[in-house]
């Protein structure tokens, strides 16, 4: 099982298909499991070489309990670590909610390591993560029927086992701060932009926002899902991705 070491956490992260890297940072209480279980990995591993890592707290990475721990600065750096280990000098980078804020902080830091940036579910203006903190504030069996009552009971089993055997210490720790607003404008970055979020998301109208500051941006639009659900549409999104990263391959 490949890890990374980042000061001293370790890192676990997987590696798939070939062609061009492509980094897969996962939400808020999943991991690596969920780019499969949801499909993402069916549809986009034949085009790219996935690298797929579980955010510190979460999979089979290390779960510190102090929330200094994670702070978006270190989470950068474990991203950084993976693709530096591996040699690589500038990935495309596909991140979702907690995940596309991870890719926020890439953008930030370390632009010149990214050769695109796609986003779901996640904009730069700051949030307010107190209802993440009474959500898992009772539990994994409390938190995990939240996750379902979200996505209209279609998440699979498996997906409800993986999110119960959450540690609550961590997930605690990993909001226990809310995420401040980046400052600055982003009209500087000179890589494409795709950003994609439900309709019925409530992030949406600060992500329109967000999508006339990017200067190569394009905002897409799941009719019909909520900021759980749209996590669970690769069949719907995978196209414009794939378009997006490949013009010229424009079908998954």
């Amino acid at each position: 099982m490949p890890y990374v070491v980042n000061h001293p956490v370790k890192i676990h992260f997987q590696q798939i298909g070939e062609g061009p890297p492509l980094v897969l940072q996962h939400g808020f209480s999943d991991s690596i499991s969920g780019w499969y279980e949801a499909g993402w990995v069916k549809r986009l591993g034949r085009h790219f070489r996935l690298i797929m890592i579980d955010a510190r707290g979460h999979g089979f990475s290390d779960k510190p309990h102090a929330p200094d721990a994670y702070n978006l600065s270190h989470r950068v750096d474990d991203v950084l670590t993976v693709i530096d280990t591996l040699g690589l000098e500038r990935v495309h980078f596909l991140g979702y909610s907690m995940g596309g804020w991870i890719g926020l902080g890439l953008a930030r830091k370390t632009p010149h390591r990214l050769l695109s940036l796609t986003l779901g579910g996640i904009h730069p203006y700051g949030q307010d993560m107190s209802p993440y903190r009474r959500g898992v504030a009772h539990g994994m069996d409390d938190w995990a029927k939240l996750v379902q009552q979200a996505t209209g009971g279609r998440m699979p089993d498996s997906t409800l086992q993986r999110i119960r055997a959450n540690d609550p210490q961590a997930l605690a720790a990993a909001v226990a701060n809310d995420r401040p607003a980046f400052k600055g404008a982003w009209s500087q970055l000179r890589f494409p932009c795709l950003l994609f979020a439900g309709t019925h998301d409530p992030l949406l109208p600060q992500m329109e926002r967000f999508a006339h500051e990017l200067p190569e941006a394009r905002l897409v639009r799941i009719e019909d899902a909520d900021h759980t659900q749209a996590f669970f549409e690769p069949a719907r999104l995978a196209p414009a991705i794939l378009e997006f990263l490949q013009p010229s391959k424009g079908h998954v």
